[in-house]
């Protein structure tokens, strides 16, 4: 049996790809589960600075696999698949390390929940990014009625959702789906030096960074201004930006 996920480590990035081309990379309650473990596992290994997450084939991931949903339909046995969603989310919004999206092809539904849980979002020109959520009866799960709307607006995120017609790459990058978009040939190479390049800096300010943002999130102005002020202090005494910053004085009296 092939493998449901392929993980690759390239210097210190980490790339995992959804290796079920022939379903388009379609997500099953296995496939969470292993994707789960290997952000876990990536987030304690020192080796690794960053990821990158893509798919095999024609697709990221076209989202649930629903042959696998109706061979039980019981609902406490779809509860552990959502739960899993959620499980996965939970493992992805507190992994320090900066994960990126290289979104080629199809991005739809459970698909688009987990471009939505990384960091960064990239996609290749031929990209499709939708939620056929409402078609099929559903509604997302894995933190995406939460990230949508914070990301591109409540209006968008409920014409994306309510709307099964999926959007092309350009147009992703224009609401601020996804921040970058590249030809399709040079989509996963660019993505993973972009990861390297971000995997120099010094690493506990990523992790202030990406913790800074999400918790402002549910902060208000006075309480972000104060936790900033904590971090920023934490960030300069700490060895790593010490270092950097005399490389760079030292760089510039060169």
């Amino acid at each position: 049996m092939r493998e449901r996920i392929i993980f690759e480590k390239h210097d210190k990035v980490g790339v995992i790809t959804l290796n079920r081309a022939r379903i388009l990379n379609a997500i099953d309650k296995k496939t969470l589960d292993e994707l789960t473990a290997i952000i876990n596992l990536c987030a304690k290994d020192d080796t690794i600075y960053s990821l990158v997450i893509t798919g095999d084939g024609r697709a990221f991931s076209a989202g649930g696999d629903i042959k696998h949903m109706m061979a039980d339909t019981r609902p406490e046995i779809f509860r552990k698949t959502a739960n899993a969603y959620q499980v996965l989310a939970k493992a992805m919004r507190g992994c320090e390390k900066p994960i990126i999206a290289a979104i080629n092809g199809y991005c739809l539904g459970g698909g688009l929940e987990l471009a939505l849980l990384c960091d960064l979002r990239f996609a290749a020109k031929s990209a499709k990014l939708g939620l056929p959520d409402a078609e099929l009866g559903f509604s997302p799960t894995g933190g995406l009625t939460y990230i949508l709307p914070r990301l591109i607006g409540h209006g968008r995120a409920l014409h994306l959702t309510m709307l099964p017609d999926p959007i092309d790459a350009v147009e992703s990058e224009r609401i601020g789906l996804v921040t970058q978009v590249f030809d399709d040939e040079l989509l996963l190479q660019e993505s993973v030096d972009i990861a390297a390049r971000i995997a120099q800096f010094p690493t506990h300010g990523l992790a202030f960074i990406k913790k800074g943002y999400l918790a402002a999130l549910e902060s208000d102005f006075d309480a972000t201004l104060e936790l900033e002020e904590d971090v920023d202090v934490a960030c300069f005494t700490h060895p790593e930006t010490q270092k950097a910053m005399a490389d760079f004085l030292q760089s510039r009296d060169r």
